[in-house]
């Protein structure tokens, strides 16, 4: 297998990781956005829950910066600017 070939096989996972980490991302956004809730009267906001789900968004975040540095990092080996 020559380098080149190695190269995009492993673009093409991590493009298809940084999708998945994007649709789980998007997937949080909208359940915190529901759970926080305006019209819901405070007391019955379910805070602890949207706290839990947004540590797990900024982790997730984390390992989309990492996905995309080393797809970039990919890219310029391969001379995909």
């Amino acid at each position: 297998m020559t380098e080149q070939l190695k190269f995009r096989g492993r673009l093409a996972e991590r493009q298809l990781e940084a999708k998945r980490l994007m649709l789980r991302m998007d997937g949080l956004r909208k359940s915190i956005r529901d759970i926080l809730d305006p019209f819901e009267d405070i007391p019955e906001l379910r805070v602890e829950v949207a706290v839990e789900q947004v540590l797990e968004l900024a982790g997730l975040q984390a390992d989309l910066k990492e996905t995309t540095d080393t797809i970039a990092a990919i890219n310029k080996a391969l001379g995909n600017y």
